[in-house]
């Protein structure tokens, strides 16, 4: 039971920095970021993102198959068995959740323009 609402909570992070992805984007996108390089990166990532918006979605509508919830109990319970137990799957489930968490959020960030001084 503990671990469904570890999984459970991992899930719902992810659901809420690809809300946060979405919007950040969109505001790279719509304020522009000063270089064409840099506004194309920000419109195939806001692509790339709602598209996974869209999985979220219907997933959370109970439209798909295989949802995220279960691709990370089969992720920890590979990782329980094949790399030292309880612990290293937690470990291993924080170290994904942060560098996604990082991913969606930060290059949104990073493109948009930064004003000189």
């Amino acid at each position: 039971m503990k671990m469904e609402r570890k999984v459970q909570a991992v899930v719902c992070l992810h659901h809420v920095a690809t809300c946060i992805s979405v919007a950040a984007s969109g505001w790279a996108v719509i304020k522009g970021t000063g270089s064409r390089v840099r506004d194309t990166l920000a419109g195939v990532f806001l692509a790339v993102q709602l598209f996974a918006l869209v999985k979220v979605v219907l997933e959370t509508a109970g439209k798909r198959k295989e949802t995220l919830e279960d691709r990370v109990i089969q992720l920890r319970n590979q990782i329980g068995k094949t790399r030292g137990g309880k612990m290293a799957a937690s470990a291993c489930t924080a170290l994904l959740l942060f560098a996604s968490l990082l991913f969606k959020i930060g290059i949104p960030l990073c493109l948009l323009e930064r004003k000189k001084r």
